[in-house]
């Protein structure tokens, strides 16, 4: 029989001081990253609820033809971010493209108002269809010889063998407008416009 002071013990020996020594500590907890945590997750829910910036932008209500004046049925608003793109005055604004339901009015599609004198007639003639509204356009006439300038008030859709052709609405000076009419009538007419 061994002795008692030979039986080893699940204790070291040396008293509490040797075995509190080789105990792990654990740290207090971690406040600190628990607070920023939480401001964190405050901070979203505040930025998300303030709402972002937005404004009203114009849109086509309806389906607009290239050259037709807006009018008041033409737009509606929707709301998008703030900056979304420049609002256009709309008050004499005049569609420089086809647009279709939905679509953004903005700058680049519209045209101010186009000045065309009041003794000028307008005549529907096939220019080229990149013609837009207000665009100056070169009439020459084959027989007799004469050249003219007009001026588009509504673009050409389509081109002559399109199924939705239409010609181009053509403003020319009053006492020019019997002799281009029967040119264009007659396919003496050959139209140019500058690039």
């Amino acid at each position: 029989m061994q002795a008692t002071s030979d039986v080893e013990t699940p204790l070291p020996g040396g008293g509490c001081g040797a075995y509190g020594a080789a105990v792990y500590w654990l740290q207090p907890p971690p406040y600190l990253r628990w607070a920023a945590a939480t401001l964190l997750v405050v901070g979203a829910l505040v930025w998300d609820l303030r709402g972002s910036a937005s404004a009203a932008y114009p849109f086509a209500a309806r389906p607009i033809a290239a050259g037709t004046r807006l009018g008041a049925g033409d737009v509606v608003w929707r709301r998008l971010p703030r900056g979304a793109f420049a609002v256009p005055d709309l008050a004499t604004a005049v569609a420089a493209v086809d647009l279709d339901t939905g679509e953004p009015i903005s700058a680049a599609v519209l045209t101010g108002p186009i000045a065309v004198p009041d003794d000028w007639w307008a005549i529907p003639i096939d220019v080229s269809p990149h013609a837009g509204p207000g665009d100056e356009v070169l009439l020459v006439v084959v027989d007799p010889p004469l050249t003219v300038f007009g001026i588009v008030i509504e673009p050409q859709v389509g081109d002559a063998i399109s199924l939705d052709h239409r010609p181009a609405l053509v403003a020319v000076p009053g006492s020019r407008a019997p002799l281009i009419a029967a040119a264009a009538e007659a396919g003496l007419l050959v139209t140019a416009i500058r690039p």
